[in-house]
């Protein structure tokens, strides 16, 4: 069966944000593959294989991990 990638938005805590470069990097190493690092948000996006999704909330200075959907006009 293959892997089927997904868009996600993770979002650094307070105490990592002046390192996300180091945090972008430790996502990297568990299989994410990072598109943007937004210093001043504490975010980074990108995509990872569904079956390592679980993986990244583990990595130091990961608040949360969350897809990255669609954004509608209302």
């Amino acid at each position: 069966m293959p892997n089927h990638s997904e868009q996600i938005v993770v979002t650094v805590d307070d105490s990592h944000v002046s390192n996300i470069e180091s945090v972008a990097v430790a996502l990297g190493t568990v299989g994410m593959q990072v598109a943007n690092i937004l210093a001043t948000s504490g975010i980074i996006t990108g995509a990872v294989d569904q079956e390592k999704l679980v993986s990244l909330r583990s990595v130091a200075g990961v608040a949360n991990v969350e897809s990255d959907g669609e954004m509608r006009a209302i």
